[in-house]
């Protein structure tokens, strides 16, 4: 059978192996976020929000130093804006996480 668009002496035209994918930095840093979130919900709430700042942090840093085409979901504006933005984030989170008082039974 010939593939469509083939010439028609009979061979398959050639298909291209696939393109290898890689995964998408995104999802390290969603994954980060799930994990302090369930340890937040779980066990303890402080150390939690601090996964939470670290996986944020992760994101900034991986931001910089990753090309934009390799940064993948992480591009959403300038790399600065984005590397800021997710900074303040994680230095927000890190520091209301320190700050909040939490039950001493939780």
């Amino acid at each position: 059978m010939t593939e469509p668009g083939s010439p028609a002496t009979g061979h398959e035209v050639p298909v291209p192996p696939p393109v290898p994918r890689r995964p998408d930095p995104m999802l390290l840093v969603v994954a980060g976020v799930a994990v302090g979130v369930g340890i937040a919900a779980w066990h303890r709430p402080q150390p939690g929000m601090y996964v939470v700042a670290a996986a944020l942090a992760l994101g900034a840093v991986l931001r910089l130093l990753l090309r934009p085409r390799a940064a993948g979901s992480l591009v959403v504006r300038s790399r600065r804006v984005d590397v800021a933005l997710l900074g303040l984030l994680a230095v927000a989170v890190g520091v209301l996480a320190a700050v909040t008082p939490f039950p001493a039974g939780k």
